[in-house]
């Protein structure tokens, strides 16, 4: 049979190399989506009402009175969180660079380090007081509307991108500390390297965003505890976000699972068209070899 990186094709490989030249990549894509979507009804329709959820689900309008005592006391936390907490948690990160100079060798603190230690106890301690007296600011600004108005959707939906990013570049970091460890590894071509740091993105990018879509659970949470949602009313709306997340997620890795499959497929084809191209070759070759005469070698003299 034919070649493949230095080595002689078998039958075997040779026919299932045949079957993907002929394969539809589109097609199969396609068909397996279609099954899936067929075959479970509860699931398509609970990903399709999530999708509708997140892309039109605006929340309901804020009167005008909330809205200026919204305003009001958001620009009261603000103020707290750019000069109290801004100015305290300065001072904390000074007091603890100079605490850590202060140590000896093995944790060793003397005097001078016992009161550095003591001024970085109560400099984290104001600064405790002052972050909680922003998020009681907040909470009482929130407190004005309602975390199902359209204030409170979209600091939810700015919950979910930011952990929607966190996500996607935990997996980019990943994905690079991989490669690193693959081009000081052993000997490999470049195709073959960038095939597998593909495969370990996808499975980065999963494990991202699977951990962000929990990290944006616990933000709910806390979002629908500082809102002041009562508990009927904050398990509705947390169920619903829940949807939401499950449906977008679910769908971006799918189209990522997708992508890579069918580009799979198409490689493939690819090495299937590359093989039966050498085997062409191949067989023409011995063709001509056996059209040619052959030479008979001049008679020589006997003396």
């Amino acid at each position: 049979m034919g070649t493949m990186k230095g080595r002689e094709i078998t039958v075997k490989e040779w026919e299932e190399m045949q079957k993907w030249e002929n394969v539809d990549v589109s097609a199969v894509v396609l068909s397996t989506a279609t099954t899936i979507l067929v075959r479970r009804p509860f699931a398509t329709g609970f990903w399709i009402f999530g999708l509708l959820l997140a892309a039109f689900a605006g929340g309901m309008p804020v009167g005008e009175d909330s809205r200026e005592a919204y305003s009001v006391m958001l620009q009261h936390a603000e103020v707290v969180d750019s000069r109290e907490l801004g100015r305290s948690e300065e001072e904390l990160h000074i007091l603890e660079d100079q605490y850590y100079n202060a140590r000896g060798w093995f944790g060793a603190c003397d005097e001078n380090c016992t009161q550095a230690f003591d001024k970085v106890e109560m400099a984290r301690a104001e600064a405790v007081r002052v972050r909680h007296r922003r998020d009681e600011a907040l909470s009482q600004a929130r407190q004005e509307v309602s975390i199902w108005s359209t204030v409170g959707v979209q600091d939810v939906r700015n919950s979910f991108w930011a952990a929607w990013k966190s996500g996607k570049d935990f997996a980019a970091r990943c994905t690079m500390y991989d490669a690193l460890f693959l081009a000081a590894g052993r000997e490999e071509t470049f195709a073959s390297m960038a095939l597998r740091l593909v495969f370990q993105y996808v499975i980065n990018l999963t494990m991202g965003l699977v951990g962000a879509f929990f990290y944006f659970m616990y933000n709910v949470y806390t979002l629908l505890v500082s809102y002041g949602s009562s508990v009927l009313s904050g398990l509705a709306f947390f169920l619903l976000a829940i949807v939401a997340g499950i449906s977008v997620v679910s769908t971006y890795l799918g189209v990522v699972y997708g992508a890579v499959a069918g580009g799979g497929m198409m490689l493939m084809q690819h090495a299937a068209r590359q093989a039966a191209i050498e085997q062409g070759a191949r067989r023409k070759a011995l063709a001509d070899g056996q059209r040619q005469p052959r030479k008979v070698p001049a008679p020589r003299c006997p003396v």
